[in-house]
């Protein structure tokens, strides 16, 4: 009676054992069903890679990086978008306001105001009508007090007044030997 006993507790332990490993048999077929399952795609029949992959996102200039160009109408549009980096830009000293400061003018074909630029040191070769390259930062609005102690300068009050709140570039360079068709 004893081994009639253990064969039924035997036969008893190999069916939860089967059971158990039919149901982790099962489990790699159902990640497999779930990984095929995507709800955004389609039929892919007689369609090549390239219409398959993804296109590349379509990337805004004005955020691709720094500026590097003519002081120029777009430049001019998109100055708030430049404020804080900086940028190079070339173009016509319109106006010389101290041996520090200067205006550069649009180029020909634009009606673009002019824009401030302010140096940290005296600036004597640059004239008026010089083509220049100017590198620097971005401002986002020139106010006189501030400048003066930032620079240690006393600039002239009557020179900066129509540039208060006026976007400007802070220069870190200006190079001078561009060709005037720069």
């Amino acid at each position: 009676m004893a081994n009639s006993t253990l064969v039924k507790a035997t036969s008893a332990g190999d069916h939860l054992w089967k059971k158990r490993l039919a149901a982790l048999s099962l489990a790699p077929m159902a990640a497999f069903g779930l990984v095929g399952c995507n709800s955004t795609s389609g039929t892919e029949e007689g369609a090549d890679v390239e219409d398959i992959v993804e296109e590349e996102p379509v990337v805004d200039e004005a955020d691709a990086g720094p500026y590097d160009g003519v002081y120029d109408q777009g430049f001019y549009d998109d100055v708030d978008t430049y404020v804080g980096e900086e940028v190079t830009v070339s173009a016509d000293v319109n106006e010389i306001l101290s041996p520090m400061s200067f205006t550069i003018a649009g180029t020909d074909d634009t009606t673009v105001d002019a824009l401030l630029v302010l140096h940290d040191t005296e600036l004597p070769e640059v004239t008026a009508g010089l083509t220049v390259g100017v590198t620097g930062t971005v401002q986002e609005a020139f106010d006189l007090p501030t400048v003066e102690e930032e620079m240690g300068v006393d600039l002239d009050d009557a020179a900066f007044e129509d540039w208060d709140g006026e976007p400007y570039i802070e220069a870190t360079s200006v190079d001078t030997s561009l060709d005037a068709d720069s």
